[in-house]
């Protein structure tokens, strides 16, 4: 299997970047691009959720400006992996840090971890008490990528977080 990086980069050097943003854009919004799926390592005959889960993706290899939108969008998206994907792009791409806040709450475990992972990059001391709530969460990867976030703000800020 091909690394989506790879996929991503082999796709702006056949489609050009202008039209991966706009294929991305697209997936983002829950759309079949005008370009093949493959160029995202996708097929045809998916789940629906996949699509902007796929144009997420293509965001920790491509981006622009006029991602960061349906980036914030897909973090209230109905699917949770593109839910979780989105937060992995707002860390990435260092946006979105109000719109991070309520998926600590977020009923699936993996986007609760993502969303706590990305606040513990971008975050600042008054987010440290969402976080802390996690510690206690019935889920242990949550527990620990909310103890991790709370490392990694205390040595940013410089700061306890206890």
């Amino acid at each position: 299997m091909t690394h989506p990086g790879t996929l991503i980069e082999q796709g702006v050097k056949e489609y050009g970047y202008e039209l991966m943003i706009q294929a991305t854009l697209e997936l983002l919004c829950g759309e079949v691009p005008a370009i093949p799926l493959q160029a995202f390592g996708g097929t045809s005959g998916w789940q629906p959720y996949w699509l902007p889960t796929w144009g997420a993706r293509a965001c920790l290899y491509l981006w622009h400006e006029d991602c960061t939108e349906p980036i914030l969008a897909g973090l209230g998206s109905e699917f949770w992996r593109a839910r979780e994907m989105c937060a992995k792009v707002c860390r990435y791409r260092e946006v979105g840090l109000s719109e991070l806040s309520p998926l600590l709450n977020d009923p699936i475990p993996r986007v609760r971890a993502a969303a706590a992972r990305a606040i513990g990059s971008l975050g600042e001391v008054e987010h440290a008490q969402g976080l802390k709530k996690l510690r206690t969460d019935p889920e242990a990867s949550v527990r620990t990528a909310a103890n991790s976030a709370l490392k990694q703000l205390a040595e940013r800020l410089d700061r306890p977080m206890d």
